[in-house]
């Protein structure tokens, strides 16, 4: 038979296609049982240099770490509400001086080790005792014997106590009804504190297998883990220092989720239905403001002037203009999505001619007889264009404001020293309790460590005791907080800017991947989705423009 040459051309052209799609089957088949096992790539901008609980100084750190550490409760957001965690369950006595904590019997850590109260107890005296940040060792002073501890005289903290295996009692100087709440803070996650190998060997649903120089950290699936066996096999976790670089990484296939969008990509991706489902907006427990410092003048025994300068933000404006719309104008101290949230607070909305008022009653007129304000803020982009806006704002109604910008390691102890006079405040709840915004930065107790504008009023100590007295009346302690966050807004000893909104993505085929009010991830609920056989098998969303 004679063949021409179309016709061998014609059979090796449908040769080739029919060897391709068996090829492309095989490879769909070997990627949808891969989804069994592989890793889920996961990126984070930034660095990372210690994943002990105690020591953990970053977002990015204490992200990686809450996949192999836990804490005994966890705060439920839809009902917003602590629920138990590896407790069974708690109980304040009568008096509200004692705690006691009651474990959940067979649960494991990652070396088999069953979890006691006396593990409990030495974990967190070996967290108070390795803490680096003042603020996290005061969330144990309200225990008996903590003060003893920390000057030496003891060896252990007198006030936690292990009852038996599976009890833990902690004693209180003074009731303290936020504590429960604190638990939740990683000085608090529990780990085997016998154990001398590092990373310590902790109770989560993960556990570290391979760490090139932080940079490049496998994650194994704990599979005794006391919740059932975690979706995804492991977690290939890439730190990565620019965001940019991290967004091009993503749109190139290599991550399944970036938990940090630029703030200049934002508006796209919320505009473009390519990434309808992928791109996650989630408003935080944090707050962005400028502190007064009440131990200088003009802002002492002046709050006509403090008010003023609360009038004359343009919140909205800042927000647009900076973060892309992204961020939400803070009404007061209080956070949105916390019990105690004050939704009929009024706050200060922009009004430029109150804030004009205001600063004539405050012997200011115009701004005549005040001199320029040096406003300080910690070196980053945005803190820059928020500081150079509010300086034009202020500009409107007279008052002079010069920009000075300071690395974050001095910022932090010049604000530590008190020795700023206007300044950036940025506040992350310590945990998720409006305690944490209240008690934390206006309590006379705190000054010198967490109360930075130097606040102090005996009538605002007074409410927010009492609050920490209501062990066994949620309402009244929801109540005086709300009446304790009136009383500090109408004293104004800051300038409530902003709750931050936090910007991530992630691949099509990730599922149950939720962020919480904490920028936390329930790695235990994470899974990745099998691809049909008849779809393109992709791990990414497309490129931009595509």
């Amino acid at each position: 038979m004679f063949i021409t040459a179309r016709r061998i051309a014609f059979m090796a052209l449908i040769l080739v296609i029919i060897i391709t799609a068996l090829i492309y089957h095989q490879n769909q088949v070997e990627y949808a049982a891969s989804l069994d096992s592989r890793a889920i790539n996961i990126g984070l901008v930034g660095e990372i240099d210690s994943l002990e609980p105690a020591l953990l100084d970053n977002h990015e750190e204490t992200l990686i770490a809450s996949a192999m550490y836990e804490s005994l409760v966890y705060y439920d957001e839809e009902t917003r509400s602590l629920k138990p965690l590896l407790l069974k369950n708690w109980k304040y006595s009568s008096d509200g001086k004692t705690l006691t904590l009651s474990l959940k019997k067979g649960i494991k850590f990652h070396n088999g080790k069953q979890l006691t109260a006396q593990d409990v107890k030495a974990a967190w005296e070996r967290n108070f005792s390795t803490a680096r940040d003042w603020a996290n060792v005061c969330l144990f002073l309200s225990i008996t014997g903590s003060k003893e501890r920390l000057e030496g005289k003891t060896t252990d903290i007198s006030g936690i106590i292990a009852a038996d295996n599976n009890t833990v009692k902690i004693k209180f100087s003074q009731p303290n009804s936020a504590f429960i709440y604190m638990l939740t803070n990683p000085i608090f996650w529990v780990y085997d504190n016998e154990q001398q190998t590092s990373p310590l060997a902790g109770t989560g649903a993960y556990r570290i297998s391979d760490n090139k120089d932080n940079c490049n950290i496998t994650m194994l699936r704990n599979d005794d883990y006391h919740r059932g066996k975690p979706g995804i096999t492991a977690l290939a976790i890439k730190i990565i220092p620019e965001e940019d670089e991290a967004f091009r990484q993503f749109k190139d296939g290599k991550l399944d989720y970036l938990d940090k969008v630029p703030l200049k990509e934002t508006k796209n991706l919320k505009k473009n239905p390519q990434y309808k489902d992928q791109y996650i907006e989630r408003i935080l427990l944090e707050t962005y403001s400028i502190g007064f410092n009440l131990y200088k003048q003009p802002w002492n025994n002046n709050y006509q002037l403090r008010r003023a300068l609360n009038y004359a933000i343009d919140r909205h404006a800042i927000i647009e203009e900076v973060f892309e719309g992204s961020y939400r104008p803070a009404k007061g101290a209080i956070p949105a999505g916390l019990p105690g949230y004050n939704q009929q607070m009024r706050g200060y909305s922009f009004d430029r001619q109150k804030a004009k008022d205001l600063l004539a009653d405050a012997g200011f007129p115009d701004g005549e007889g005040l001199k320029p304000f040096t406003l300080y803020y910690n070196e980053d982009a945005g803190h820059r264009m928020v500081a150079e806006m509010i300086a034009q704002q202020l500009q409107e109604i007279g008052i002079k404001v010069e920009l000075q910008e300071m690395e974050w390691d001095y910022y932090k102890k010049q604000l530590a020293k008190n020795s700023l006079g206007l300044f950036r405040i940025g506040w992350q709840a310590d945990y998720p309790d409006a305690d944490s915004f209240l008690y934390s930065l206006y309590h006379s107790s705190q000054l010198g460590i967490t109360n930075y504008s130097g606040y102090q009023n005996p009538q605002l100590d007074k409410i927010l005791d009492e609050s920490r007295r209501q062990t066994g009346n949620s309402q009244k302690r929801i109540e005086l907080l709300n009446k304790a966050e009136a009383l500090i807004v109408d004293d104004a000893p800051a300038i409530w800017l902003f709750q931050k909104r936090a910007a991530k993505i992630v691949g099509k085929e990730v599922k149950n991947l939720q962020v919480n009010g904490m920028e936390m991830i329930d790695w235990y609920k994470l899974e990745l989705l099998k691809p049909s056989l008849d779809s393109k098998a992709e791990n990414s969303l497309p490129k931009s423009g595509k």
